[in-house]
């Protein structure tokens, strides 16, 4: 349900209160947007707190993740990002020229409004693992897990192939959506080239919004394993470039999946 008041009452001044899923056994979280969300806040080195909603507490547009800041709650991880950005002065990480920028806005698009649905339709026609020890398996137990894997995944499941009615995958034949995912994946991947980052050889906002989108695909179950053969066949850049940010951002990575902890330290 929507949250309407602060979840952190003793908040500090200029630190960021980022509230999202408990974590999984396979990947951080299962959201793209908020992986995206926490890989940014660690390349910008901006001091968080992650709070676990407990898949309870959304944002006032029922969405997550959100944050909170100086007692105020900010939802979407594309406005968040930018507020953030103006509010901590990380403009470096869009440091781009026109046309740079143009490309990277083009990618985004692709990516967040796109190849992500791929990932979605899976979800929405089998979500099974997020009640195995890949998922919240042993978090979730006795009467909660079972209302979990009986109820609220499949009301889940509901609400993804409605979704992906309404945007048109569910109606593609089961070719298609794989077609649809090896072009997104030959565009980002011909981007890369042999670049260390999308744009370049810096970070940049782009790079955490495919880092969160790449990992589900890589890491998590999808419809189908075509998909993650051609990404580790055709496209092999892809691979070293999410595992490259991987060893950078998230040398916690191993030990937030193992504990299940919102709350390892990913640097001195």
């Amino acid at each position: 349900m929507p949250s309407t008041t602060l979840l952190k009452r003793d908040w500090e001044k200029d630190h960021v209160y980022l509230v999202q899923f408990p974590r999984p056994g396979l990947v951080p979280t299962p959201s793209p947007f908020a992986l995206k969300l926490e890989t940014w806040l660690r390349m910008s080195d901006i001091p968080y707190t992650n709070i676990n909603n407990n898949f309870t507490k959304m944002s006032s547009r029922g969405q997550i993740p959100f944050i909170e800041l100086n007692g105020r709650q900010f939802p979407d991880s594309n406005m968040i990002i930018e507020q953030l950005t103006k509010e901590f002065h990380k403009e470096h990480l869009d440091y781009l020229q026109p046309q740079e920028r143009a490309t990277a806005r083009a990618f985004h698009a692709l990516i967040e409004s796109h190849l992500t649905w791929i990932s979605l339709y899976s979800r929405s026609q089998d979500n099974a693992w997020l009640a195995t020890d890949q998922g919240y398996g042993q978090q979730i137990t006795g009467v909660k897990g079972f209302f979990f894997k009986n109820v609220l995944l499949g009301q889940m499941r509901k609400k993804l192939t409605n979704a992906c009615t309404i945007q048109g995958i569910a109606r593609l034949s089961h070719e298609e959506i794989i077609d649809w995912a090896k072009k997104d994946l030959e565009a980002v991947s011909a981007q890369l080239g042999g670049q260390q980052y999308l744009m370049g050889d810096r970070v940049t906002t782009l790079d955490a919004t495919a880092f969160g989108h790449l990992v589900q695909l890589l890491y998590t179950p999808q419809f189908t394993e075509e998909i993650k053969a051609f990404i580790t066949t055709t496209t092999p850049n892809i691979v070293s470039y999410v595992e490259r940010i991987k060893q950078q951002y998230w040398p916690d990575w191993d030990e937030a999946t193992k504990n299940r902890s919102l709350d390892t330290k990913w640097k001195l």
